[in-house]
């Protein structure tokens, strides 16, 4: 997700150039009119917000992901409460003669 913001501001940026680009092209609307009323303070105003908000986005995300890494991987045991299988039971026993085994019971009976 990280390319997104980059994304969505060409993506806005296309759409007001491709908007205005055929009015220029075709003489109905000067070059002079067709540029954006922005003066390059703000322009450098807004590409400096730009860079600070995404540097602390990442920086807050690597610090994060470094924390975690710090952390070893087995924090857990088994029997917590947030530890729960899927299924949310625990499988039974296998059942041996239904595999064509004989089981225990079996054995001793002899049968």
């Amino acid at each position: 997700m990280t390319p997104s913001g980059f994304a969505a501001v060409l993506a806005g940026w296309i759409t007001t150039e491709v908007g205005r680009q055929p009015w220029t092209v075709y003489g109905l609307l000067r070059t002079s009119e067709s540029a954006a009323p922005i003066k390059a303070a703000a322009v450098g105003a807004s590409l400096v917000v730009l860079v600070v908000v995404y540097l602390a986005v990442f920086g807050a995300g690597t610090y994060y992901v470094l924390l975690l890494m710090a952390h070893s991987p087995g924090a857990g045991k088994i029997g917590d409460d947030w530890l729960t299988r899927s299924a949310g039971i625990t499988p039974g026993p296998a059942m041996r003669h239904r595999l064509g085994r004989p089981t225990a019971k079996e054995d001793s009976h002899g049968t």
